[in-house]
């Protein structure tokens, strides 16, 4: 075992768990040249995606998700252990 694996809810991966993981990382030693945002995706239309409305169909993307994909299968055992980060 070389290091520990931690989660965290991705509910808080933009507000306390960059607040949280300041105190942790050290400081970038070489700053990169300024970031240039690049569009890579079209649109999207939420309203258009039955995935946030229909709770079956979410359901189903879940329990794909958790079947086949071994990072969901990481996440959801490691979530509510002594791993999880508490933010």
């Amino acid at each position: 075992e070389l290091f520990d694996v931690k989660c965290f809810s991705f509910h808080n991966q933009f507000t306390n768990y960059i607040d949280h993981m300041s105190t942790i990382l050290s400081h970038r030693r070489f700053e990169s040249t300024p970031y240039v945002k690049r569009e890579t995706n079209d649109v999207r239309n939420k309203e258009e995606e039955c995935i946030w409305y229909n709770p079956e169909v979410r359901e189903k993307v879940d329990k794909f998700l958790l079947d086949t994909i071994p990072y969901y299968q990481f996440c959801d055992s490691c979530m509510g252990s002594e791993n999880e980060i508490a933010t």
